[in-house]
């Protein structure tokens, strides 16, 4: 009992001195810093620059303070960091919305002060053309906004990376089974090629990275559009597509394997007629110089019937110089026989189910021989004319008549690189050393100039326009 009393008294005791030594401590807490130019929520436009400049007014005086600028991003580990007092980055992230917050830290009192806020990422490059150039040293991918601004070298801001010189083609992967989904663009250089998401142009993998096993070198001539949103091309002379025996969104659709099997060698130049759909390839042999079949997943050589005699085209004799097709029964092939240009027309009945038949219907010397070479470039239009450069010039073929006329529009003098036809063939886009001129080829129109872009990196060489 004795012992009992005593611990109550020590008890009281203690609580008296706590209580005498209330308010007491000698304890000046810190005014919060002021900060302005700091919201709750911003909107950032992917592959465009993103700034945030905030005034910081700390309570020590400090102006050094350390920023420090974290980004979380949904469905991954950690987060985007950035140092410094303002943040400044070209926005590389997908269409989302991204929680962020800003820390600022005071070396003084080593006090540290976090404020949050949100990000709204934007997709600009869904309504713009998309780029491929070449600058000599690299290749280079732009956008051209709708207002005509051109976002140079856009990829390699977003993804850190320089892509190879020997720019080549851009092609969109879209799948018509899945509601013309666009799952990507293939941009291709003469050593491989990278796959670029389409909302925000950052890497998905590179062409060498699209095989089962690795390739080893690539030697890439021309990519082949599908409607399957799988690539397929001429890739070390051969033809190779991509697999689609999987789901179209498993990790391995739109792979590469082995090309078609068998002993040949492609010229770049090629006809696909909806391959991938019972349809068929038409390409040129280089060694044996003949004009081989092919369907999605056969190399068919010359295993076609040959009716009409006007040229042999299991034996033609002559290098290609392009292969072009209106419809199965109007086929062109301009060709190169020892330094005399040559055009070839026929026809075929390729597809399934039927013998396949070649109509070798006429070769002549074409009345634009003197103005095509290996460097000409070509595009076919649905009224059944051609369009070719020679140098700085840009001229309309009609096969059937023969009539040859220059487009009106000049382009200082500077050798055409890109010729892409739009709009079902009523404009034709002509790329030059720095330049897009946009050309009106519609009824009643010889190719006016409508609209010029400036400020492309080098050579355009392909164009893609997206107005979703």
């Amino acid at each position: 009992m004795k012992h009992t009393f005593l611990y109550i008294i020590g008890m009281l005791v203690l609580f008296t001195a706590c209580y005498k030594d209330k308010g007491n401590y000698d304890y000046h807490p810190l005014a919060e810093p002021v900060i302005t130019q700091l919201d709750t929520a911003y909107t950032a436009v992917v592959g465009d620059s993103f700034i945030i400049s905030p005034k910081v007014l700390l309570a020590s005086g400090n102006k050094n303070y350390q920023g420090l600028w974290k980004i979380s991003v949904p469905g991954q580990m950690g987060t985007q960091d950035y140092t410094g007092q303002e943040l400044r980055i070209v926005f590389g992230l997908g269409a989302s919305r991204y929680p962020a917050v800003y820390i600022v830290y005071d070396s003084i009192t080593e006090m540290k002060y976090y404020y949050k806020f949100v990000i709204n990422g934007t997709a600009a490059f869904t309504r713009g053309t998309i780029v491929l150039s070449d600058d000599v040293t690299s290749s280079k991918i732009s956008f051209i906004k709708e207002d005509g601004t051109v976002q140079s070298d856009v990829y390699t801001n977003i993804n850190q990376d320089t892509l190879p010189a020997g720019a080549l083609q851009l092609t969109m992967m879209k799948n018509v089974n899945y509601g013309n989904l666009i799952t990507g663009y293939w941009a291709t250089y003469k050593t491989g090629g990278v796959y670029i998401d389409p909302n925000n142009l950052k890497k998905i993998r590179t062409l060498a990275k699209n095989f089962y096993s690795d390739p080893g070198p690539l030697q890439v001539s021309s990519f082949i559009p599908t409607s399957l949103g799988v690539p397929a091309g001429i890739i070390n002379k051969q033809l190779y597509r991509g697999a689609t025996e999987t789901a179209p969104f498993a990790t391995y659709y739109g792979y590469m394997g082995i090309p078609l099997s068998g002993t040949y060698s492609l010229a770049p130049t090629i006809i696909a007629s909806d391959p991938d759909n019972r349809g068929y390839f038409l390409g040129f042999e280089e060694t044996k110089r003949k004009l081989v079949r092919m369907d999605w997943g056969n190399y068919l050589d010359t295993n076609y019937i040959v009716k009409d005699s006007a040229f042999t085209p299991k034996n033609l004799k002559m290098d290609m110089l392009h292969l072009g097709r209106f419809s199965d029964n109007e086929c062109y092939a301009f060709c190169d026989s020892a330094g005399q240009i040559r055009e070839l027309r026929f026809g075929v009945e390729f597809r399934t189910g039927q013998d396949p038949v070649f109509h070798a219907l006429e070769k002549r010397k074409p009345v634009i021989a003197d103005k095509i070479s290996a460097a000409t470039l070509w595009q076919e239009s649905p009224v059944g004319v051609f369009y070719f450069s020679q140098a700085d010039k840009v001229y309309r073929y009609n096969p059937l008549n023969k009539d040859v006329k220059e487009l009106a529009s000049g382009f200082g003098g500077k050798t055409i690189t890109m010729l892409k036809l739009l709009e079902n063939g009523n404009q034709l886009l002509v790329g030059v050393q720095g330049s897009i001129y946009y050309l009106n080829v519609g009824t009643g129109h010889n190719g006016e100039t409508t609209r010029q872009v400036n400020g492309i990196p080098g050579m355009p060489k392909d164009v893609i326009i997206r107005a979703d």
